[in-house]
């Protein structure tokens, strides 16, 4: 007997909603249960698993199930703000680069809306800010910034600690060897967006089309 085309809908939504609701499930109680002296860091962390399990929920009903059933994406609701993606990625890229020292700094515009869901914009910037705090030698700093001259890009690089000092001081020995990464989903992704990824080892650029972009203050 062949499972008909609602079967395998609600089969899929079923495989789909399971371990996310579990994610949340579980990303709650470990948040009730953070002792007193817990750091903030912490709680930061679990908030930030709960809001993007809960982001990732709504992809799947909004975009992934309809795309499934009718083999067309849904209607896109509207554009998303690149700049509140750049600072939540930067936030949680701060968190992970204490471990190696390194600093962050962003600097965008007030708004600068892209035509791209906002599920994957979130996943191609995180994925691409995380990858460069991470790889990024210790006592580095990453760069980010919002450019929107010729064309609204995103680009970050990360600083080598012998720039961040003196010559004297600089010390080649303490950056360790460069490989290339390992990015080609987020290439492909990017790709898919209508959008353009230029990366080296030590820095990116990614292009997005953009949509009703706001006067830019600066």
């Amino acid at each position: 007997m062949f499972a008909t085309g609602e079967d395998s809908a609600a089969r899929m939504r079923h495989e789909l909603h399971t371990p996310l609701t579990s994610i949340k499930a579980y990303t709650r109680l470990l948040r009730d249960d953070l002792p007193a002296d817990a750091t903030a860091d912490g709680a930061a962390c679990l908030d930030a698993i709960d809001r993007n399990a809960v982001r990732l929920e709504r992809y799947v009903d909004t975009v992934v199930l309809p795309l499934a059933a009718t083999g067309t994406p849904a209607p896109r609701e509207a554009a998303t703000d690149l700049v509140a993606v750049v600072r939540d990625a930067v936030d949680l890229a701060r968190r992970v680069a204490v471990a190696g020292a390194v600093s962050v700094h962003a600097d965008v515009p007030d708004s600068a809306r892209v035509a791209v869901d906002e599920m994957i914009c979130r996943h191609l910037v995180g994925q691409l800010v995380l990858w460069l705090t991470i790889t990024a030698p210790p006592r580095a700093h990453v760069e980010i910034a919002l450019r929107r001259d010729p064309a609204l890009s995103l680009e970050a690089r990360f600083v080598p600690p012998g720039e961040l000092t003196t010559a004297p001081q600089r010390r080649p020995s303490d950056d360790p060897p460069r490989h290339a990464p390992d990015l080609q989903v987020a290439r492909a992704v990017a790709n898919l967006c209508g959008g353009d990824l230029r990366l080296d080892d030590t820095s990116f650029r990614l292009s997005l089309p953009a949509s009703a972009l706001a006067p830019s203050p600066r």
